[in-house]
């Protein structure tokens, strides 16, 4: 189960696509308001959270984006200026979060009250219904360019489990959103088995 923690004000960034706790996401920052967003998270050594807008026909309703109230807090991690001059962050995801309240700085910046979800991941790495995810992670951790992620695995975290293979395979924005809006590790390990199903695991 989710265990609200703190509530903390964090910018968010809208994005079509996300990411899951424990999973890492290149992103290219170009708009002053992302620009000046990455360099105040930097400067106080906070993340901000980053949340999957919503496929509607309205993109706004009374001037703020259409989101998915569930979203990641995300840290970044690396920082680098691209070829093409934009500025180059990577960050990585930390927590899944509920977004309460939510407006805009003057810069158009979006800020919401963030409330940090605490998730407990029990081990399932023994049940039987869950083996093939189990292998499926630790072959696929093996392979020489995911070993360069340095992602950090937890065997016995069923939760950290069905993240990082989420990240892993070719999900889509929509996918990541159902597993993160997922209440317990079973949901998500379930749900999970339903799209290696579909993709022809």
């Amino acid at each position: 189960m989710d265990k609200e923690k703190e509530i903390n004000t964090y910018p968010v960034f809208p994005l079509s696509i996300n990411v899951l706790p424990g999973a890492y996401l290149p992103l290219q920052i170009f708009e002053p308001r992302y620009l000046d967003m990455v360099k105040n998270s930097l400067a106080r050594e906070e993340g901000f959270c980053i949340a999957l807008t919503k496929n509607d026909e309205k993109a706004y309703t009374e001037g703020l984006p259409n989101l998915h109230e569930v979203g990641t807090y995300v840290e970044i991690v690396d920082f680098n200026q691209l070829q093409n001059g934009l500025l180059g962050i990577t960050v990585k995801g930390l927590n899944k979060v509920k977004i309460l309240d939510r407006w805009k700085q003057d810069d158009e910046l979006l800020l919401a009250k963030i409330s940090k979800l605490k998730e407990f991941g029990e081990d399932l790495s023994e049940d039987p219904s869950y083996k093939e995810i189990w292998s499926m992670l630790i072959e696929i951790s093996n392979h020489p360019e995911v070993k360069k992620l340095n992602l950090e695995i937890d065997l016995k975290n069923a939760i950290n489990v069905s993240y990082i293979l989420g990240s892993l395979l070719p999900l889509t924005p929509a996918e990541k959103q159902t597993m993160l809006e997922l209440e317990n590790s079973t949901e998500k390990l379930d749900y999970l088995n339903s799209v290696i199903k579909k993709l022809g695991g």
